[in-house]
């Protein structure tokens, strides 16, 4: 019996949803749908419109921005875990 190398790019995520979309970008596009139904919610148009574009802005970052080859949303929670943690800070005295 043959067997054949199947290559895998463990870099890329798998093209789930027409060959163009992942998973995590169709959770955070239904995010965007989510979100879009705050505007029926009673409040001011314009802080439910400016509500819904900045979530909208953020998730579709989220959702397709890479920075360092890196998704943005694993980006972002690094910069505040990262943030958020306790810093040690050691003085050490130079010898002169």
């Amino acid at each position: 019996m043959k067997t054949f190398k199947v290559p895998y790019d463990v870099k890329r995520e798998e093209k789930i949803f027409g060959g163009y979309l992942s998973l995590r970008q169709v959770l955070y596009l239904m995010l965007i749908g989510i979100s879009c139904t705050l505007f029926f919610i009673p409040m001011s148009k314009w802080i439910s419109l400016a509500i819904i574009s900045i979530l909208t802005i953020f998730f579709l970052l989220c959702a397709f921005m890479k920075v360092n080859e890196q998704s943005f949303d694993k980006f972002f929670f690094y910069a505040l875990k990262y943030l958020f943690r306790e810093k040690l800070y050691i003085y050490r005295r130079c010898d002169e």
